[in-house]
């Protein structure tokens, strides 16, 4: 149901979405900044320089989280925007791994794969930053609903299992 609704609305469900991550990168810079002035020993090689590091990282956590949870449909765009650069590089990867793999049976499988995804990446793109208000939401809710449909199909076979006697062999 949580993916229909938010394929109904992709604005709330992505920056529910975002603000989720804003609130996690802020708690991870307050645990850093924490973490950062606790630890008294930062090893040999790099001594105060790990210190100093860590509480650089730690103000940036909390910059960015802060920022994503004070302004969430930039931050949505931006999210968006990475997602899209995401989808093309790890596309492209993919489809130098399946021409790598082109003697392998099912390999233009893979390349399918990789193309689909460089074409949503593209899209997405091409559409920033008006896809940063809606794309995220059709995302996750086309995986809450691919989920759940997913799990009900294991529950009905399960239950199939269930009734004929825990025999997996399931006669038609």
């Amino acid at each position: 149901m949580l993916g229909f609704i938010a394929v109904a609305a992709p604005l709330a469900a992505g920056v529910a979405v975002e603000l989720f991550i804003g609130l996690m990168v802020l708690s991870r810079g307050i645990m850093q900044f924490y973490y950062g002035i606790k630890v008294r020993h930062w090893g040999r090689r790099f001594g105060t320089y790990m210190g100093i590091g860590s509480l650089v990282v730690a103000a940036l956590s909390v910059a960015v989280g802060g920022l994503l949870l004070i302004n969430p449909i930039a931050g949505l765009k931006f999210l968006t925007l990475v997602v899209s650069m995401y989808l093309v590089i790890a596309g492209g990867f993919e489809m130098l791994h399946a021409i790598e793999l082109g003697t392998v049976r099912g390999w233009p499988f893979l390349f399918l794969t990789g193309f689909v995804s460089v074409l949503l990446g593209v899209i997405l793109w091409r559409q920033w930053p008006l896809s940063g208000q809606w794309a995220i939401g059709i995302m996750v809710g086309s995986s809450f609903i691919l989920t759940g449909c997913s799990l009900a199909m294991l529950g009905i076979a399960a239950r199939g299992l269930v009734s004929n006697g825990g025999d997996a062999r399931v006669s038609s």
